[in-house]
């Protein structure tokens, strides 16, 4: 790994790098992406995606970046945790190029209140470089808002 350029708001907030080894510029970028992908998921949409069949080109645009508001839906419901899921997994698909192969899935925990875990695996891509990542988010549904973080155990194999 020859080395990369950060993203536009990481150089503009001047977001300090770990180092110039491979590793240490693969965690730099996978921490980039938690960011990028935090501020995806914290996006509300506010066009619905049926609104948007007739115009393919827009339903990969900035028009569609950002999550559908999920206030309706019932946590309860395997339906709609599917549905949530898949909306994950198609935001993330349409608008983080890095990764690859994205699946998203709901983690039921004991001793969680107020709180949802979601589980994000994917193949980060850059360059010539490929490594199965995995993401921890947790959404708050009294804020309806995400945050992100680098799991802390590995990626399955494959993702």
């Amino acid at each position: 790994m020859k080395g990369f350029t950060p993203g536009l708001f990481d150089r503009l907030l001047g977001v300090p790098l770990r180092g110039n080894t491979p590793r240490a510029m693969l965690e730099d970028m996978k921490d980039m992406v938690a960011r990028d992908l935090e501020a995806l998921l914290n996006t509300r949409s506010v066009v619905p995606e049926d609104a948007l069949e007739p115009f393919p080109e827009c339903a990969s645009s900035i028009v569609s970046y950002g999550l559908i508001d999920f206030a309706d839906l019932s946590l309860s419901s395997p339906t709609d945790r599917a549905h949530i899921c898949a909306c994950i997994e198609g935001v993330i698909a349409r608008h983080e190029p890095r990764l690859k192969n994205v699946k998203a899935s709901l983690e039921l925990r004991e001793n969680t209140v107020n709180r949802l875990n979601f589980s994000i695996t994917a193949l980060l891509v850059i360059s010539t470089v490929q490594e199965s990542v995995n993401f921890d988010a947790v959404l708050q549904p009294s804020t309806l808002s995400y945050s992100i973080s680098k799991a802390g155990r590995a990626a399955p194999a494959g993702a």
